[in-house]
């Protein structure tokens, strides 16, 4: 049966470069639709509003406030998650006893990376930027070492030093700066899951760096470039996997709630500028 729904937004995403989408979780409040019934809690498109009517496609999926707060909906156990486990476990066919370098490992889609590797016999190393996050990293999301690219004199020098053994994955987040000191780096048959580029804030002009075909080719590597809405089929999996990590303790959850819509530009700032602490979510 279709049929419009009305739904109260509780909580919207901020994410980078797509925040007009406005994905959000929402309690139903009227429903015209057999498959939706008033007080079910929705994953959605909802747009930036408080109310919105909606149609059934808008709709992604029921959340179970029981298993975890709202807002944890929005990142551990919404795409954030999805994005993280799409990329390490179905693009990165990570291997028990390799090394992984996450950018951005705080962040979050790398906080995810780093529980799911950790839980899969990985050795983690985490990227990221401030003593707070490096020490959730080290203390909170299972990595078992964490730089500070913003402390560090020589970056490459530092994920040399904590990648003795070169690195078999890498989850990037960022491209740039990180990414130059990480090829290097990289094993024969290592894989490169391109998640974001997130430091590179202009491509009408392309950066001039390293050129990377040179590694790629006599390395063996897969460079494999990923958007997670072209990956709906496997959602349920992934999901049902996650929900399953985050009940045993495998994963953990950090949100900044920011107030009222008009923090939506805010929260974009934060972003860019790494200043957020976990999850962004706005709170209408």
């Amino acid at each position: 049966m279709r049929g419009w729904l009305s739904n109260e937004t509780n909580y919207l995403t901020v994410p980078t470069g797509e925040v007009m989408r406005a994905e959000g979780v929402g309690e139903i409040v009227e429903s015209r639709n057999a498959d939706w019934r008033v007080g079910d809690v929705a994953y959605g498109v909802f747009g930036w509003q408080r109310f919105a009517a909606v149609g059934p496609r808008d709709l992604r999926w029921r959340i179970d406030p029981s298993i975890a707060p709202p807002p944890v909906w929005l990142g551990t156990l919404g795409l954030n998650g999805l994005t993280a486990w799409i990329g390490l476990k179905h693009f990165g066919r990570p291997r028990a006893g390799e090394v992984v370098v996450v950018s951005t490992a705080a962040g979050g889609v790398g906080s995810v990376v780093g529980g799911l590797a950790h839980a899969a016999g990985l050795r983690t190393v985490g990227i990221t930027r401030g003593a707070t996050k490096v020490k959730r990293c080290t203390e909170t999301l299972n990595y078992g070492a964490a730089i500070d690219y913003g402390a560090v004199e020589n970056l490459p020098a530092a994920v040399a030093a904590a990648c003795p053994d070169g690195v078999d994955l890498f989850f990037d987040n960022t491209a740039g700066a990180i990414a130059d000191a990480v090829f290097p780096l990289m094993n024969r048959g290592g894989r490169v899951i391109q998640c974001g580029t997130v430091a590179v804030q202009n491509w009408l002009e392309l950066p001039r760096g390293p050129r990377r075909e040179r590694d790629v080719l006599v390395k063996r590597l897969s460079w494999h470039g990923f958007i997670v809405l072209d990956h709906e089929d496997l959602f349920p999996a992934a999901l049902a996997d996650l929900k399953r990590a985050w009940i045993a303790g495998e994963l953990d959850a950090q949100t900044e709630i920011l107030e009222g819509l008009d923090a939506a530009p805010t929260g974009i700032r934060y972003l860019y500028e790494g200043r957020n602490q976990g999850r962004l979510c706005v709170r209408p």
